[in-house]
């Protein structure tokens, strides 16, 4: 299928094939893709431009590139996304983390320069990303990480061990119902939040994510209104919740920590300017 003379007319060939299968990245993907097979930097491809694939190297690219040809996501192909200057192992079990679930992260570390806050909840932790991220770069005396699919909880563990976190509890649980009687700083979460009229119109690759960690009954909006009626009794006083928004539904969203009489409720941008965290406080 491609042409394996050498590193140069591999990626060629790749982008070519991948540019016919209308994929909006072809280069980058085929560089991403044989970095990985050939298990070097994407920076170093350049330097071996001339030197020729193995057949096993060979057979294993065209594997991956028929792959990604289908829609597959790099990230699945690989085995691993990166966020937050970190690696994350990630597979079928949980969504691929995402660059404008980072503003969750930057906004908590921002808010606990300004307050003392030492306990963080993750609900709905998925690959551990969001919990794992702010061990690495916060202060905090005291992480829990709770997801529903134990699959999903043994990735979680997984990425501390492979980013040499040790302070966090993970904690298989229908969102609060294994928490117990634990209270917390500050409860996050990128909750599934897709109403199912738009699942139905999502990019292909996105059908290869589980469906459960995207989707939300009650027109998106179940997670966010089961965390505002409970989490008050998992906050310590003064506790703040910060949720990552569909942005279609911002305005509900926030609609409904109104309600339940949350605090200082405030809506944080994303880069393209779309309304992506909510933070509240819970008095």
């Amino acid at each position: 299928m491609l042409d394996g003379k050498n590193v140069f007319t591999l990626l060629k060939t790749a982008e070519t094939f991948l540019k016919s299968k209308r994929l909006s990245e072809p280069e980058s993907d085929a560089q991403v893709l044989l970095s990985f097979v050939l298990s070097i930097k994407r920076s170093k491809l350049v330097l071996i431009r001339s030197q020729k694939p193995t057949d096993r190297q060979l057979s294993h690219y065209e594997e991956c590139i028929l792959r990604r040809s289908k829609r597959e996501p790099v990230a699945y192909i690989t085995g691993f996304a990166g966020f937050m200057n970190f690696e994350f192992k990630v597979d079928e079990n949980v969504l691929i983390p995402r660059p404008e679930t980072e503003i969750l992260v930057e906004t908590v570390l921002k808010l606990t320069n300004i307050e003392n806050k030492n306990s963080v909840l993750d609900l709905c932790t998925g690959s551990g990303c969001i919990a794992v991220s702010l061990a690495r770069l916060g202060k905090f005396k005291n992480i829990t990480a709770s997801d529903v699919n134990s699959d999903a909880i043994e990735i979680a563990k997984e990425n501390a061990r492979i980013n040499n976190v040790l302070n966090i509890d993970f904690v298989e649980s229908n969102v609060f119902d294994k928490i117990n009687s634990k209270k917390f700083d500050i409860i996050i979460s990128n909750p599934p939040y897709v109403t199912d009229e738009e699942y139905n119109i999502l990019e292909p690759e996105l059908k290869y994510e589980p469906k459960s960690a995207l989707t939300a009954r009650d027109g998106g909006l179940f997670f966010y209104k089961e965390i505002a009626n409970k989490a008050g009794k998992y906050l310590n006083n003064n506790g703040f919740i910060l949720l990552e928004l569909n942005a279609n539904k911002a305005d509900e969203i926030k609609q409904v920590f109104l309600n339940k009489d949350y605090k200082n409720i405030e809506i944080i941008k994303d880069y393209a300017r779309l309304p992506r965290v909510l933070k509240a406080k819970c008095m």
